[in-house]
């Protein structure tokens, strides 16, 4: 996963050296220097916010926030970034308003800090404080969930708790005693199936609120404004382009450039009416230049768009079809789906080549010849090597896994079939597939996020449904069905089956089995997968009997994921707590091929963060370690 913030001259990235963590670095591109502000930060997003017009950045690492002038990092006078905390938070408590002034937010207050004034502020801090009081919000702010979105003017923000409540608040200083009348905050409810929320100000002074969610099964977006009526102000809705499943704002705020499934689509946030469309091919990604100009990332291409003139160039071809060498062998040929056959020569730059053909490719040379064969047995298209030179000799370009496909783990029993009835990662072939299980017990926290980012990967995954989450939420359950994924059973009860307070019997479990069936099927009219495992995966002979007596086969993850030891626990079990980006990098030392990894859905008790909401992370991170993610039943078509 490729992290970058660019501006004319500095650019910030992050360089992997982990799955989960990497290095913050800052380049002068001018200069070609380079400078690691952090050996060890989160990937993810960069955490990193710059003033408008490039002249300081505001950076965090480990819930410190630090300022700088980039220019300060590549030079030998540099100052000890102890004397350069704004105070404690994430990014996410940052907000400019101009290229010299930030609204920082930190508890319920908010702060107007002149960004000339950070260096002296940071070093008399114990006696003039952070910085001047902006006014109050409606309740503390969470770095970790919350986020806000200052005025053109400053003199109000968009504050959205929790994702989920957003409050239009006028700054109005020290409010302790107040002249005014008790006002009533503009306030908006989410959806509870929101994923994502994202504040935007257009270039008129006007707050509009745009929500992600998969409803339905698909991503969709909807938005509303802050207008003013007789009694005061209030959100309304408002229509987006349908299927819009992204929204980015220009510079100004002055357009919104929607991503619709035919391409792009630009309206004027004045009037909210469409002032430009492009629909040359499908739509990846989009990038303001200014309030006329786009970059936009297409399927096959990235182009240059004037959404005024509407004349486009193209920057370069991202995705090609078929590619080679044009018949003299001095140019690339590359086919884009549906626009065409481009050439890239000196001065590097692709132009259409309809009319030039491909070089027959070649599988020798004078050293060496290619061919494909099965090998040991694991892939039918192996590439071989073979020295065409004394004294010979054959190799593959490819190292086969060394997997064993009998079973790894004992196998407790065996159902009529003949099949296991304890399915784990031992029984598999050597497809370098995983199985991402999500674990629904109760709690409801958690899973929008997790359903945009499947949608987003396009991955169909396992969810194990508890009946007490079927009961609580049955339009959740509703969205997982919708979204495609496999469902399967996590018993009718959260209760613990090894616990000691009832007596837990082979008809208890049939029965609990049976029930949540039925439960599944009322609320969604499907039938629940022929899988199951018991709360917090406990297991035993009696347990592995009775599921096989009602038809069920019991599936166990290999990887041992501790996303839910809190705080409190690890009070009490010193060692087991681990932060989030710890528990991805223990899952990719310990994953193989075939392997369930399951992930708790929902919240308990008090911890930095949970698995769940670095879904993202950890896909990215299987994918580049060259696995594929599929539901749990593949995986048990693939091990026969």
């Amino acid at each position: 996963m490729s992290h970058r913030a660019r501006t004319a001259r500095w650019q910030i990235s992050i360089e992997p050296v982990s799955p989960a963590r990497g290095r913050l670095v800052i380049f002068d591109t001018l200069k070609s220097l380079r400078f690691v502000i952090s050996g060890e930060v989160e990937r993810g997003h960069i955490p990193v916010s710059w003033a408008p017009d490039s002249s300081v950045l505001v950076y965090s690492l480990g819930g410190t926030l630090y300022f700088a002038r980039p220019e300060a990092f590549f030079s030998p006078s540099l100052v000890d970034a102890k004397y350069r905390i704004l105070g404690p938070g994430t990014i996410s408590c940052i907000g400019w308003y101009s290229s010299s002034r930030i609204l920082y937010a930190s508890g319920s207050t908010v702060y107007r800090i002149p960004s000339s004034e950070l260096f002296a502020r940071s070093l008399y801090t114990p006696l003039i404080g952070v910085g001047e009081m902006a006014g109050k919000l409606p309740c503390p702010f969470n770095p970790g969930k919350d986020s806000f979105c200052a005025s053109p003017d400053g003199s109000a923000v968009l504050f959205a708790a929790d994702s989920r409540n957003v409050y239009y608040c006028p700054l109005s200083g020290d409010d302790y005693v107040s002249g005014a009348a008790a006002s009533l905050l503009p306030y908006l409810l989410l959806p509870g199936n929101t994923a994502g929320v994202s504040l935007v100000w257009t270039a008129e002074g006007i707050p509009a609120v745009i929500a992600e969610a998969v409803e339905d099964g698909k991503k969709q977006l909807k938005a509303w404004k802050l207008e003013e009526i007789a009694a005061g102000r209030i959100f309304s809705p408002l229509d987006l382009p349908p299927a819009a499943s992204a929204a980015i704002l220009s510079p100004g705020g002055t357009r919104m450039a929607f991503i619709i499934p035919q391409g792009l689509l630009v309206r004027s946030t004045s009037t909210w009416n469409e002032v430009a469309s492009w629909k040359d091919e499908p739509v990846v990604s989009v990038a303001w230049s200014d309030e006329a100009v786009l970059y936009v990332g297409g399927k096959s291409t990235v182009r240059i768009w004037d959404s005024g003139s509407g004349n486009s160039s193209l920057v370069t071809v991202s995705s090609v079809s078929a590619c080679g060498w044009d018949e003299k062998g001095t140019a690339v040929l590359g086919d884009t789906p549906g626009l065409g056959r481009y050439s890239w020569a000196s001065p590097l730059q692709w132009s259409p080549a309809s009319s030039a053909r491909f070089r027959p490719a070649s599988s020798s040379n004078p050293n060496w010849r290619l061919y494909l064969d099965s090998g040991d047995g694991y892939y039918a298209n192996m590439l071989f090597a073979r020295s065409a030179t004394s004294p010979g000799g054959t190799k593959k370009l490819i190292k086969e896994p060394s997997i064993r496909l009998d079973s790894l783990l004992p196998v407790p029993g065996k159902n009529t079939a003949g099949e296991s009835d304890l399915f784990s990662h031992g029984s598999r072939s050597g497809f370098r597939q995983v199985a991402l299980v999500f674990d629904a017990m109760d709690s409801l926290e958690g899973l929008p996020e997790i359903l945009a980012v499947l949608d987003r990967y396009r991955i169909r995954a396992t969810f194990f449904i508890n009946g007490e989450f079927i009961r609580q939420h049955p339009a959740a359950v509703n969205e997982i069905v919708k979204a495609g994924h496999q469902c399967a059973s996590l018993f009718f009860t959260t209760w613990d089956l090894s616990g000691t307070g009832y007596r837990i019997d082979e008809d208890f479990i049939i029965r609990g089995l049976s029930r949540n069936e039925d439960d599944f099927y009322n609320a969604t009219g499907q039938e629940l997968t022929l899988m199951w495992h018991a709360p917090y995966y406990v297991v035993s002979p009696m347990i592995l009997k009775a599921g096989q007596k009602a038809g069920y086969r019991y599936v166990s993850g290999d990887v041992t994921v501790l996303d839910w030891v809190t705080a409190e626990q690890e009070r009490v079990m010193p060692g087991l707590y681990r932060p989030a980006a710890t528990l991805i990098e223990n899952i990719m030392e310990t994953k193989k091929p075939g392997s369930i990894i399951p992930v708790r859905i929902g919240t308990s008790g008090e911890r930095s963060d949970y698995l769940f909401e670095k879904t993202d992370l950890l896909i990215n991170a299987l994918i580049e370690a060259g696995y594929s993610i599929v539901t749990v039943d593949t995986l048990i078509s693939n091990a026969r």
